[in-house]
């Protein structure tokens, strides 16, 4: 209760920032209203709007050959985004990959396996945002006929932060990293087994740490003087690409849920990898 007392308050202290008006002053309060909630409300609202959409929390997709994807559903909703803490509202929900992609999933797909770390449950990594476009344009092109119009991509910076989250507004959602990511501090320098920490309140795991994630968006600012950004992409253009999370050789500085960080959209590196969405519908 006091953890929930202390964001709330520390999610009114921002209102002033973009109240300029009387007219953005009501709508601050609105987002207000619409964003203070904790891990208890978005899992009612996860299971609530899944409900409406008559989908699945949970869906898996095969892949053949015995792999496959697991996907959790992540509802539409409101939240405060960044350091500079901007009110956001992704306006449609999409299932997002329970785990960060694994190398038995990239080589079911791709036929090869560029990783440092071999495991087929460790993430992938090694692995550009270039080659992660040409992996999720192969996959669709596997699965139309098991998709039914739904198509994978590449989260947004902002659907990714939303999906970490999970309706917390701390650095985690424990008072530290420990219990749910692999970082300098504990992975012994290596990756680690997709899943092998406590998933977040939606049910993802690994979102701090084991490897870096590509996000679609350039790397850039966000135009924060509007009151509500609606699905929001970052740069219209640029040189890099958005990853986030942290990796299993960065600091807990860097795997908080608001970290940020970019590279070359033709570099990979073993301390990335990907997680995907797939946009709605996927019955």
């Amino acid at each position: 209760m006091l953890k929930r007392m202390a964001a709330l308050i520390a999610m009114m202290l921002v209102i002033p920032i973009y109240a300029q008006d009387d007219k953005s002053a009501a709508q601050a309060k609105a987002i207000f209203n619409a964003t203070a909630s904790d891990v208890a409300d978005a899992v009612a609202r996860q299971q609530k709007e899944s409900a409406a959409l008559n989908l699945p929390i949970g869906k898996t997709v095969k892949l053949g050959g015995g792999a496959k994807l697991e996907l959790v559903y992540i509802p539409s909703g409101k939240f405060f985004m960044g350091e500079a803490k901007f009110p956001v509202q992704i306006s449609q929900g999409f299932y997002m990959g329970k785990y960060e992609v694994t190398q038995e999933q990239w080589e079911s797909v791709m036929g090869n396996n560029p990783s440092k770390f071999k495991g087929s449950d460790l993430p992938v990594e090694t692995v550009s945002w270039d080659d992660c476009k040409q992996f999720i344009t192969k996959l669709n092109d596997k699965l139309k006929d098991q998709l039914g119009g739904a198509v994978f991509r590449l989260p947004t910076e902002a659907e990714w932060e939303y999906a970490c989250r999970a309706g917390t507004t701390g650095d985690y959602e424990a008072d530290n990293l420990d219990p749910a990511g692999w970082y300098d501090g504990n992975s012994e320098e290596a990756t680690h087994r997709a899943g092998g920490k406590k998933p977040n309140g939606w049910g993802l795991y690994d979102m701090h740490g084991n490897v870096w994630e590509w996000c679609h968006d350039y790397y850039g600012d966000y135009d924060t003087r509007k009151p509500l950004l609606v699905d929001p992409q970052c740069a219209s253009g640029g040189g890099f690409r958005v990853t986030r999370g942290g990796s299993w050789a960065d600091d807990d500085d860097a795997c908080q849920s608001v970290s940020r960080d970019y590279n070359n959209p033709g570099d990979g590196s073993c301390y990335g990898g990907l997680r995907l969405v797939l946009t709605c519908p996927a019955k």
